[in-house]
């Protein structure tokens, strides 16, 4: 059966097209307010009700049509990247193949474009190891310059970044749907399944794995960050994210750090003169 990730319960949790179905099935009925039935998907797609439990059940293993994905996508209320993961999921993947792609080389020009951002900058590849950041980022965080740094490792098991993250499991959330979106575009590359497997054995990470199963991201680009960083002597700092895909490095991300202006409390903003 097509799958990305282990089924029955494995290190991304079971993410076969049955297992993915029941799962957005469960989530559109806590949604709705009652469950919804597999009698109704398969009457919405002009199947038996046992036809749609097979599919469910593994049964059936061919990819899933167009006009199925669709249908399925409408009853369900599933979200553009909800709708991409299940048809990456019923074709076993996407274009992605790690064993044929070279390792990304950070060219001149692209750290020419690094070095000359007046902001934090960085670029990760597609396991989100870290390939080159700007003196701005070195400065707000050490840790990116360290050999072998990963911005998911850092994030999801450090205890610095829960330190400096204001609302850490809310951060983390976004990591984990990128991670479970990742898993289902290249279901067979051994350097993300361990990834996953590493971040998991944090009991809070595997807790967001477990309670968001429905729940994907395939970016976050205008993520903002609030945060307490020593540069700033623990001031509370807020960070936008901005992300940039270079062209020349299929699968890699260029992500610039703006920060926001703080906001003056109430009680110190201008009165209008009467």
């Amino acid at each position: 059966m097509c799958g990305a990730v282990k089924d029955g319960g494995g290190e991304g949790e079971s993410t076969g097209v049955g297992a993915l179905l029941r799962v957005f099935r469960a989530a559109a009925g806590t949604t709705l307010g009652r469950p919804i039935l597999q009698r109704e998907v398969a009457d919405a797609l002009h199947r038996s009700e046992r036809w749609y439990r097979d599919l469910e059940g593994g049964v059936i293993t061919r990819p899933l049509t167009r006009h199925e994905l669709d249908t399925i996508g409408t009853l369900l209320g599933l979200d553009r990247v909800q709708r991409r993961a299940l048809f990456l999921v019923s074709n076993g993947g996407g274009l992605s193949s790690p064993e044929t792609q070279e390792p990304p080389r950070i060219g001149d020009e692209l750290r020419l474009l690094l070095d000359q951002q007046p902001f934090p900058a960085y670029v990760i590849d597609a396991t989100w190891n870290v390939l080159a950041v700007n003196t701005s980022m070195a400065a707000l965080f050490p840790w990116s310059t360290a050999p072998g740094a990963n911005l998911m490792r850092w994030l999801l098991l450090s205890a610095e970044a829960r330190d400096q993250h204001l609302h850490w499991e809310a951060d983390a959330e976004v990591c984990v749907r990128m991670l479970r979106d990742a898993a289902v575009d290249r279901p067979h590359d051994p350097d993300l399944q361990q990834l996953i497997s590493d971040t998991r054995q944090n009991p809070a990470v595997r807790d967001l794995w477990t309670r968001g199963a429905a729940d994907f991201a395939d970016h976050y680009d205008g993520h903002v960050l609030q945060m307490t960083l020593p540069l700033f002597d623990g001031q509370v700092t807020e960070l936008v994210t901005h992300v940039l895909q270079p062209a020349g490095l299929p699968g890699c991300r260029m992500t610039i750090l703006t920060q926001r202006a703080p906001q003056e409390p109430a009680s110190r903003q201008a009165v209008p003169a009467k």
